[in-house]
Formats: structure tokens, C-alpha cells, sequence
């Protein structure tokens, strides 16, 4: 691994220093081509040449093209030409090009730099919009189908019920047919009840009433409580405070920051335990979350990570946070969020 990247350094170097030096030879040819038409101005070819190189290979590649040009401007086309005197006037003016040089390269590089990024920046924002697309069908589709799976049959059972119920009231005259009206009337409440309990399980997995009603805390908690149960991995909660005044924005930031975390837990660390710990200090709000698993790879941890961690990342963004992931004390992976209480 090491020598690989050795290796590929190296012929980047190579490259990048080489082009700066076919540059400058280019920028001499054309400069000694045209000298009696830009005469006695010779540096802006060379100063051309310095910027290419940089914005193609950075800015070392492009100082080390500034380097050499100030030397060739000075020995073919600065009286007495054919020679480096090294004199004072000598230093100063090849001082004076290569700040200008650097100068130069410098911003070329950074708007090179900037460049990128903000390409980056645009095929992330549309990657997270293309994503959020498809969790939104795919949720929509899941919706539809437990409540065209679940409560779709719970409700053409109670419709069946109802009817057969009907008619035994209907053909009720012995003691026997009664009895077995009032066990279909609870069978019948029976499954009334299951069908609320539905409607209740899937109004919760959209947006947990707990969220609204009694804060980020207690919802919080309670998703710790659903994860261990639904998962089996030890879930352990603390918190120094049992309620924030936050507004709804805030909350369910903060709140699907967790979710997201939970999930990542689930699809990939093979945790054991998970410990999350709420701290308000201030007018901050610090969350917590680490697991013992198996950890995460440096491609997970770069600048763009994930789609789940980019969009992650953009929630702490709109409430003015900050969110951290990093390699945790227990050897699995810590996800830290720290945002003001504004």
C-alpha cells in the first residue's frame, strides 16, 4: 500500500514538474518567435505559461515554472543577454517576477481548488435530492402497502364480521346462537383492536407523537427503547437535562440525526451496545452516539461520505450545529453533534 502510493506520488511529481518545464520551454519558443514585435516586455508568455501549470498541477508545479522562467527572461532577454550576472538589479527583478509568479499561481490554485469543490457540492446536493426522491416513493410504497396489506384486511374482515354478525342477531332465537353472537362481537372487538394498534404503529414510524408531545428527550428515549427491543442490542440512554424548549424545526433535526445514526448501527457496525448521551452546557446542546462495533472505513469518514452521513451532515448544517464522526474510545464508531440553543 505504501509503495503503491510511493509510486504514484512520484510520477505525479514527475509529471507536474516536468509539464511546468516543457511550459516555460513552450513560452520561450513562442517569446523568441514574436521577441521584435513584444519587445522589451518578455514576461507575460512565461507569467501564461507559471498559470497554466498551476491550475493544472497546483501551485508547487507552478512556483517551480515561475523559478525557472524569471531565470530564462533574465539570461536571453535581459541586457547583457546570455548571461546571469547576479548582480543586485538581477536579484531583485527575478525577487520581484517570482512573488508576481507566485502571487499568480496562487490564486489560479485556489479558484481551481474552489472550482472543484463547488462541483462536488452540486453533485452531492443533487445525489441527496435524487436520494431523498427515492426514500420518499419507497416510504410512500411501504405505507401503502401495510395499509393496504394490514389494515386494508383488518377492515374487509370487520365488514365480513359485521355482516355475519348481522344476520345472527338476526336469526337469533336460542340461547346457543346468542352465545355464539357474543363470541363473534368479541371477535369482532378483538380485531377492532389490532386494527388500532396498526394505525397507531404506523402513524409512530412516520412521526412519533412523543415527538411533538413531550420533546426531543423523551422521544429520543424512547427510541432507544423501540431500537433494543426491535434489535436486541443493548441500548443505553442518559441525559442531564429531561426537557428542551426547542422549536419543531430543531427537534426533528436533531431527532432524525439520531434515527440516521441507529440505522447506520443497524446496516453496518454489528454492534453489541450502543450508549447515546444528551448533555445541554450553556446554550449548546451536545448529543452523543457510540457503539463497540466494528468501526467505519476512511472512505466513510471523507469529506462527502455517504449519502445517509452527507444528509446527516446537512441537518446539523440548518440548525447552526456541527456533526462530527470518528473512530470511538470502544473501538466502534462515535457520532457527535453539537449544535447552539438559539
Amino acid at each position: 500500500m505504501n509503495l503503491r502510493f510511493s509510486k504514484q506520488s512520484l510520477i505525479s511529481f514527475i509529471i507536474g514538474y516536468g509539464m511546468a518545464f516543457l511550459s516555460v520551454v513552450a513560452a520561450l519558443l513562442l517569446t523568441l518567435m514574436i521577441w521584435s514585435v513584444i519587445k522589451p516586455i518578455a514576461s507575460p508568455l512565461f507569467l501564461v505559461a507559471a498559470m497554466l501549470t498551476a491550475w493544472k498541477r497546483g501551485v508547487g508545479a507552478g512556483v517551480f515554472a515561475t523559478l525557472i522562467s524569471g531565470f530564462v527572461i533574465d539570461y536571453f532577454f535581459i541586457a547583457p543577454q546570455y548571461q546571469l550576472s547576479g548582480n543586485f538589479d538581477d536579484v531583485m527583478r527575478l525577487s520581484v517576477f517570482t512573488l508576481e509568479g507566485f502571487v499568480l499561481c496562487w490564486l489560479i490554485t485556489y479558484r481551481a481548488k474552489a472550482a472543484a469543490e463547488i462541483k462536488i457540492s452540486r453533485e452531492q446536493l443533487l445525489a441527496l435530492s435524487l436520494r431523498q426522491q427515492t426514500l420518499r416513493e419507497d416510504e410512500r410504497k411501504r405505507i401503502a402497502l401495510e395499509i393496504h396489506d394490514e389494515l386494508g384486511q383488518a377492515l374487509t374482515g370487520l365488514k365480513m364480521e359485521t355482516y355475519l354478525l348481522k344476520k345472527q342477531i338476526a336469526e337469533a332465537e336460542t340461547p346457543e346462537k346468542c352465545r355464539k353472537t357474543d363470541e363473534k362481537i368479541d371477535e369482532l372487538l378483538h380485531l377492532i383492536d389490532g386494527t388500532i394498534v396498526s394505525v397507531r404503529r404506523i402513524a409512530t414510524e412516520l412521526r412519533p407523537a412523543i415527538l411533538d408531545d413531550l420533546g426531543v428527550i423523551a422521544a429520543i428515549e424512547w427510541q432507544s427503547r423501540e431500537f433494543q427491543r426491535r434489535t436486541g442490542v443493548a441500548c443505553e440512554f442518559s441525559a442531564n437535562v429531561e426537557d428542551l424548549n426547542l422549536n419543531s424545526e430543531f427537534s426533528t433535526a436533531v431527532f432524525r440525526i439520531y434515527q440516521e445514526s441507529l440505522t447506520n448501527i443497524t446496516r453496518h457496525a454489528e454492534a453489541r451496545s450502543v450508549v447515546v448521551d444528551i448533555k445541554k452546557s450553556d446554550r449548546t446542546l451536545v448529543m452523543r452516539v457510540e457503539d463497540d462495533g466494528k468501526g467505519m472505513g476512511l472512505s466513510d469518514n471523507s469529506d462527502g461520505g455517504s449519502l445517509g452521513i452527507f444528509g446527516m451532515r446537512e441537518r446539523a448544517r440548518l440548525i447552526g450545529g456541527e456533526l462530527a464522526i470518528f473512530s470511538g474510545a470502544r473501538g466502534g464508531t462515535t457520532v457527535l453533534l453539537t449544535a447552539p440553543l438559539n
